[in-house]
């Protein structure tokens, strides 16, 4: 069973300028009609695979914590092709 959790957000406009810009470019690559939710959910993809694969997170820990996270995002993906 899926379980969400809602949470609120708040963006200044030029954050939402650039969540709007994002959910239409991914909307453009992945020829489905993806959400800002799924826009903002592609970039924490991004983000945990960016910290992964670009950056040496120092504590082992921490480390771990990002890569379990992002595997298990994938692994879980709900909300099409909307990966970057």
């Amino acid at each position: 069973m899926d379980s969400r959790t809602e949470i609120r957000v708040q963006f200044t406009d030029q954050e939402r300028a650039g969540l709007a810009a994002l959910a239409a470019g991914l909307r453009g690559v992945a020829e489905s009609d993806l959400s800002e939710e799924d826009a903002l959910v592609a970039a924490v993809e991004m983000a945990l695979t960016r910290l992964i694969d670009d950056f040496e997170v120092p504590d082992p820990a921490t480390r771990e914590q990002v890569q379990v996270a992002r595997d298990d995002l994938r692994a879980h993906w709900i909300r099409g092709a909307a990966g970057i």
